[in-house]
């Protein structure tokens, strides 16, 4: 059975944190968490990972399975727009997968996958999806 992994990060976080201050990037944070299992099924798993990133696990989801709940997290980040006290702050977020079996055979392969997709991902202009399959380890 495929599982799909994600990593998620919050473009550009620093600059926001430093505009809009702690209380509201905690609140911003806290509007993240909340779209991302608004767009997930009640078997799918997600959590804070620390700082600005969250992870998500996709029990039998395929790598297609798996970009298709990315790129809708992805939009409803992007089409948001967070009422954070004082603030109506616009974000976007930065996607990284991975797939258990084809990607990695253990939890720390995975995420040392979908870490260099997220990369990718942020290399490449950040607010999209990069899946580690689709490029090559040799792919600058």
């Amino acid at each position: 059975t495929k599982t799909s992994f994600l990593i998620l990060d919050v473009d550009h976080f620093n600059p926001v944190n430093d505009q809009y201050g702690h209380l509201t990037v905690d609140q911003v944070l806290r509007e993240v968490a909340g779209l991302i299992k608004e767009n997930i099924r009640e078997i799918d798993i997600a959590g804070r990972y620390g700082g600005e990133e969250f992870c998500v696990v996709l029990p039998d989801t395929d790598g297609k399975g798996g970009l298709y709940v990315a790129e809708r997290i992805r939009c409803a980040v992007e089409e948001a727009v967070i009422h954070a006290y004082d603030a109506k702050v616009r974000i976007t977020v930065s996607i990284g997968i991975s797939v258990f079996d084809e990607d990695g055979k253990n939890m720390e392969e995975l995420i040392d996958k979908a870490d260099w997709a997220l990369y990718r991902a942020k290399k490449q202009g950040r607010n999209r999806v990069c899946a580690f399959g689709i490029y090559s380890n040799n792919d600058e």
